[in-house]
């Protein structure tokens, strides 16, 4: 007979990684890629200005090779180096994100119940670095801007379509971003407002520099230096983020066995 004893399983947490719980830890990727990134995005930063400003010299205007300079690392150029790292982010973000919709396949993964909103973030991060490249944006700007007498902060009119699609965008993900870690969930909403902060934000008031001063003008050249800057940024915070998440794998139960207690021993004579 058993006295106390029992046998039988016991279970407890397996030694996977868990979710971190400091908006730091989510945001960075492995190793040092988050700051490798940055110093690169920073780079292009000034590598943008320094072109703008040697093919705006006098004196150096008509050194050959200026123009070639400003038409690969200025930031308003399309087709540049920038446009193409920041293409290759979009794309790197988007590549993750499909990742986890495939992990959250299982059915004891924690994002299951999510899975189609992280493939619906994968396809729209793979739509807009197709548009980074290809500028699709930028052939709304002119039919939206004569058709609504568009001027000013809203020279540059792709904003009018933009901000309500975000907005949409972003209230359908509201219960998506609620079940999320607390770190994943700050982690999410500080990218997401350092991009947008660029990528509207800034933009817009780029756009007022544009109408009033012209392209040529030091305002709106440090603007779209700022812009490019931080949607580089919000990006390579967003990369880490979802990284994060891929690598953040269920715990599953570890089952210990229990040695199984004998009775006493019913002696003999």
């Amino acid at each position: 007979m058993n006295t106390g004893g029992t046998t039988g399983d016991a279970s407890v947490g397996a030694g996977s990684p868990t979710a971190p719980h400091r908006l730091r830890d989510v945001l960075l990727l492995p190793g040092r890629g988050t700051a490798t990134l940055l110093l690169v995005v920073a780079a292009l930063s000034a590598a943008s200005l320094l072109s703008r400003a040697l093919a705006g010299a006098d004196a150096l205007g008509g050194v050959p090779g200026l123009d070639n300079l400003e038409r690969w690392f200025y930031v308003d150029r399309e087709g540049g180096v920038p446009a193409w790292f920041n293409a290759v982010l979009l794309f790197a973000c988007a590549e993750r994100l499909w990742q986890v919709s495939r992990a959250a396949r299982d059915g004891e993964h924690p994002q299951r119940r999510w899975r189609r909103h992280w493939l619906l973030l994968a396809v729209a991060f793979g739509y807009l670095s197709f548009d980074e490249m290809s500028a699709v944006h930028e052939i709304v700007i002119g039919p939206l801007r004569d058709g609504f007498g568009l001027t000013g902060f809203l020279s540059f009119a792709w904003v009018v379509v933009a901000v309500p699609l975000v907005v949409a965008f972003g209230l359908l993900f509201v219960r998506f971003l609620l079940a999320q870690s607390r770190a994943v969930r700050r982690g999410v909403l500080l990218s997401a407002a350092v991009y947008l902060g660029g990528a509207v934000g800034v933009e817009v008031l780029s756009a007022g520099a544009y109408s009033a001063l012209g392209e040529d003008s030091a305002v709106y050249v440090l603007a779209a230096g700022v812009e490019e800057a931080l949607e580089m940024a919000g990006l390579v915070l967003f990369l880490g983020v979802v990284t994060t998440v891929l690598r953040t794998r269920p715990a599953r139960p570890a089952v210990v066995t229990l040695p199984k207690e004998t009775g006493p021993q019913r002696a003999t004579a």
